[in-house]
């Protein structure tokens, strides 16, 4: 009897659950939905934001002929790109939906680009929003356009179907961990750290013919904030130091010139690690940044006989020199700037906290810009590829 009480009870308390979960009163159709895929944001004249989406269109992506895209709904164009003006960012994505037949949906953002002018103004709000969104992803990848947001996402890429896969493709492929929007949060609101992101451009190109002029995006250095502002830009060495001194910079490659002739050799570095290591010295403290590495030799543009025992070290030994000076250059830049991506005064907060309390207030002045930097690189050459000294060169004119 008691068995048969309790599965009439069990079978009650079924059915008592089943309008409970047989439901879909707030199911969303993946065709009543517009995935953002990329996203611009930039300061307008009038202090206003503008606002810029990409949509792909699921059904021109698998049949688009080629791999390029455009900057609208027409044609073959594999997405839609829209863009709006408003008082916050909110407000110009809900102006957007108004024009728009389907839901505006950002959990699937890849890419976030903000404009020069933004960047330079404040990154606040926008962060604010990213992190604040519950349906906004931490691991959308930032970056900061040379111009205007806008212009990047409407320059045809002709490796990818969208701007948005270009743009984070183009992004994990210039440092080891990309800027997400996790790690530029966690940058800002560290003590003594700044954040900094990859700075891309808009090139235009004439290869050989005027009418066949073309533009696309490249990566040419990197946007340095001082807090939520950005307050400069690095590019070429510098840009490559700081890299380095970050233990981000991916696949490297050093030029330098033969220890003996004329010509270049280049070395492709092939694994190394960074290690950044804060002294107390006297009143203040300083900076010894490490860095070992392992390298292959790449090209030799040069009469020089590097598999010559004696030669191979002193190639070592200027190979490393130029990787020293770029860190020591873009450390400079950065301390010029009063601008701590690196997080050297992070550490001092964390190792020394009676110095950072007593340095504090004016941290950039008093502590950040006296730090002497010593920079020691250490790179061993372990492959010469196939060839074991230079190839095409009379051996009369080889130089040991």
């Amino acid at each position: 009897m008691r068995v048969k009480t309790r599965k009439w009870a069990v079978s009650m308390l079924a059915l008592a659950l089943v309008p409970f979960v047989s439901g879909c009163w707030d199911r969303r159709e993946i065709n009543d939905m517009a995935f953002v895929t990329a996203c611009a944001a930039d300061r307008t004249e009038d202090g206003k934001y503008r606002v810029t989406v990409e949509v792909p269109l699921p059904g021109k992506i698998s049949s688009v002929g080629n791999l390029g895209g455009g900057g609208g709904s027409s044609g073959t164009k594999a997405y839609f790109i829209d863009s709006t003006v408003g008082d916050t960012f909110r407000q110009a994505n809900a102006d957007q939906q108004k024009a728009m037949s389907r839901q505006l949906y950002f959990a699937h953002m890849r890419v976030f680009v903000f404009g020069e002018a933004l960047a330079r103004d404040n990154i606040a709000q926008a962060i604010d929003v990213m992190a604040r969104v519950p349906q906004n992803r931490m691991t959308t990848y930032l970056v900061v356009s040379e111009g205007p947001g806008a212009d990047v996402l409407n320059t045809e890429s002709s490796m990818e179907k969208t701007p948005a896969e270009f743009l984070r493709e183009l992004a994990s492929q210039s440092e080891r961990h990309p800027r997400t929007v996790k790690r530029v949060t966690e940058a800002l609101l560290a003590e003594g750290q700044d954040p900094y992101m990859p700075l891309v451009s808009v090139i235009e190109t004439t290869p050989g013919d005027e009418a066949r002029r073309q533009t696309y995006v490249k990566v040419t250095g990197l946007a340095i904030f001082r807090g939520p502002r950005m307050v400069g830009v690095l590019k070429g060495r510098e840009a490559d130091g700081v890299l380095w001194a970050l233990g981000e910079i991916k696949r490297p490659t050093v030029t330098v010139p033969a220890p003996h002739g004329t010509g270049h050799i280049s070395v492709i570095v092939t694994r190394y690690r960074t290690r950044v290591a804060m002294h107390r010295d006297g009143e203040g403290v300083s900076c010894r940044i490490t860095v070992k590495a392992m390298g292959t030799l790449a090209e030799n543009a040069s009469p020089y006989m590097y598999e010559v025992t004696q030669n191979l070290p002193r190639l070592e030994h200027e190979a490393s020199l130029e990787i020293a000076d770029e860190i020591a250059a873009g450390m400079k830049a950065l301390q010029a700037m009063r601008a701590d991506p690196v997080g050297l005064c992070n550490r001092v907060y964390r190792l020394y906290p009676a110095l950072w309390h007593a340095k504090k207030q004016d941290w950039r002045e008093s502590l950040y810009a006296h730090i002497p930097v010593d920079v020691h690189v250490e790179l061993d050459l372990r492959n010469s590829g196939n060839a074991t000294s230079p190839v095409a060169i009379p051996e009369e004119d080889l130089k040991a």
